[in-house]
């Protein structure tokens, strides 16, 4: 089996606004592809004329339901807008609101090939939005296509790293590369993309600590908690035992999601999802609790936080079909 790009969804945050508070953590709505104002409010008249500058998160959600990671996962805008505001974005956190966007962020963008290219080269001239913008630097991998979409199977693709900072003659940025192209591109329908690199993407957790008054235990290196990659949240979890097998489940934005035993493998239910949030094996615990006992550990959701960046300047001229195109790479084993 394989992650197919269906499993790979665009999901909200817990609000999206202008305000400090916009963004937080991952939601199970979905941001659908091709909608209409699926990220961006319209921009009305009064904003094109003053100009402004906003920002919206998503989550990248992989949602493969035999909890595959993906590999080496890249994410990366493949066209610019065809209006006057520009979009980049930034890797963010999954807790991770506006009011601690500091400005400073890299951030990563596209531009147009600005003239055909032979294979074998080794630098490329890319028209950018805006030199100031400036997603173009050392060490970045850079992602260089014809493809017409993200997911045709025809067209060339390569993937190159970047051996300097970009240098500008207005807002053409020459690049610097290795390893040399293997094909020809032609300025005409090539696009260029400095690439956020993701890492391997699986749901997971962490922080596990068990607190008790005696000799109870659980074995999470024998019998590791399950984190469902289509269910899986961002939590930090608390098991209080009222006995010496039972305990009360808690998390802390949840609140309290239900109880437990010992003797039995704890699976609490996602309703969104119809899927557990995670699986605790009963056969993980040894020993004696007490009233009061506590286990506790953090999980986190499959999915990869992005914020977008939109700077719409003054004066920008009003266009009713104006869109982004971000995309996703990687691989599954």
């Amino acid at each position: 089996m394989s992650i197919l790009s269906s499993e790979m969804i665009w999901r909200q945050p817990q609000e999206r606004s202008d305000a400090g508070s916009n963004g937080g953590r991952l939601t199970a709505v979905e941001s659908v592809t091709g909608v209409k104002n699926n990220i961006w409010p319209d921009v009305p008249q009064s904003e094109r004329t003053a100009g402004s500058t906003k920002y919206r998160k998503v989550f990248i959600h992989i949602a493969n339901d035999d909890d595959l990671t993906l590999i080496r996962s890249r994410v990366f805008i493949e066209t610019f807008t065809p209006g006057d505001d520009s979009v980049t974005i930034f890797p963010g956190t999954q807790t991770d609101t506006e009011s601690s966007i500091t400005g400073s962020e890299q951030q990563y963008g596209c531009g147009d090939l600005n003239a055909d290219v032979l294979a074998a080269v080794t630098a490329v001239d890319v028209m950018t939005e805006d030199s100031a913008l400036d997603y173009f630097k050392d060490g970045m991998l850079v992602r260089i296509s014809d493809k017409d979409d993200v997911d045709d199977a025809t067209g060339n693709e390569e993937y190159v790293t970047l051996t300097a900072d970009a240098t500008y003659v207005g807002d053409v940025a020459t690049l610097a590369f290795t390893p040399a192209l293997a094909n020809a591109y032609a300025a005409a329908d090539t696009r260029v993309s400095s690439v956020m690199e993701e890492g391997d993407i699986a749901a997971a957790y962490g922080s596990f600590v068990v607190t008790t008054a005696g000799d109870g235990d659980y074995d999470d290196t024998t019998y590791p908690i399950l984190v469902d990659h289509i269910s899986g949240i961002e939590q930090s979890w608390t098991l209080t035992f009222t006995s010496s097998t039972a305990f009360d489940l808690v998390g802390d934005t949840l609140g309290a999601v239900g109880s437990g035993n010992t003797s039995s493998t704890l699976q609490p239910n996602n309703a969104d999802y119809s899927k557990p949030y995670f699986t605790m094996d009963a056969a993980g615990y040894s020993g004696t609790y007490a009233s009061g006992d506590t286990i506790t550990f953090t999980t986190s959701p499959c999915a990869i936080p992005v914020w977008y960046k939109r700077i719409v300047p003054a004066g920008a001229s009003s266009l009713s079909g104006d869109s982004v195109i971000v995309g996703i790479d990687g691989e599954s084993a």
